[in-house]
């Protein structure tokens, strides 16, 4: 009666240690529900994942490991998986503005990213759309990047900015001061300070308006000097009082005394308004009578 319990303790002890796991094994599937990490639990029994960059091809048994195959080109599995298939790497499509970034590997997938000048519509990055620009008056605060858009503000006093853009930010006011210039005109938020040499400035639109002021001045005294009723009343009484004007020292000249009796009499030169018209001598009162006809 002893010795068959000691007989059944030393088989028991003989078989634990020549099968230590399958021992181990039989306790996992009769008393856990839960397995440990980078584990999953099938059949009762708990088998290992499969590492990244590989998929499942066959569930471990009691005498077998998991069965893992490596990805082809062009998939990848990212994590600990039991996945029969693996994933394909993501298409950076041109047509929607993508390109690639960083090229997939079996652990890894493909990164797209937009084209310069674009940013994402999602986190997903599926497709791209344009930065926004900053209108005039407004200057860019926060740059966009591959996956966020631009931030624009409003140019504060003292500020400006005068083109649309998704780069500029606002630009200070021109110090016409620091130039030993004058401030001819304010800025605003769109435009900038306009500078200007006040003293220079003022002579050169002056002078010239000085001078034509004079030369219309002259001009209009020298014709009204020689207008066409003081001509006529002049030759009026050149014809009516001739010896009058023959008796002056300087007019009463003889032109034969120079010229001999043969020579043609001088012409003179009158102004008829404000033009030099010949007129021999001795004619003037027919002159005078014809305009007064």
């Amino acid at each position: 009666m002893v010795r068959l319990p000691l007989q059944c303790l030393l088989w028991g002890s003989f078989l634990t240690a020549v099968h230590p796991e399958n021992q181990y094994l039989h306790a996992e599937k009769t008393n856990t529900t839960s397995c440990r990490e980078n584990q999953y639990l099938t059949n009762s029994w708990c088998c290992n994942l499969c590492p990244p960059g590989q998929k499942l091809v066959n569930d471990c048994t009691e005498v077998t490991e998991t069965e893992c195959l490596p990805c082809s080109k062009g998939e990848f599995l990212a994590t600990h998986n039991r996945e029969k298939y693996c994933h394909q790497h993501r298409y950076c499509n041109p047509n929607l503005g993508l390109q690639i970034q960083t090229e997939g590997t079996s652990i890894t997938d493909t990164v797209c990213i937009c084209d310069e000048g674009h940013h994402c519509t999602s986190h997903t990055c599926e497709s791209c759309t344009p930065h926004s620009l900053c209108l005039p008056g407004f200057g860019v605060k926060q740059m966009a990047t591959g996956v966020s858009d631009t931030i624009c503000e409003p140019c504060s006093v003292g500020f400006f900015s005068s083109v649309s853009s998704a780069f500029e930010k606002c630009h200070l006011w021109t110090s016409c001061e620091s130039k030993g210039l004058v401030e001819q005109r304010a800025g605003t938020n769109k435009t900038d300070v306009v500078c200007g040499f006040r003293n220079r400035m003022r002579a050169l639109v002056v002078i010239p308006i000085t001078m034509v002021i004079l030369f219309t001045v002259l001009l209009v005294s020298a014709c009204i000097s020689e207008s066409p009723g003081k001509m006529a009343k002049k030759q009026e009484t050149k014809a009516l009082h001739p010896k009058a004007e023959r008796q002056d020292p300087v007019e009463t000249i003889d032109p034969e005394d120079f010229l001999g009796p043969h020579s043609t009499p001088p012409v003179q030169e009158t102004l008829h308004w404000c033009q030099p018209v010949a007129q021999e001598d001795g004619k003037e009162s027919r002159i005078s009578v014809q305009e007064r006809e």
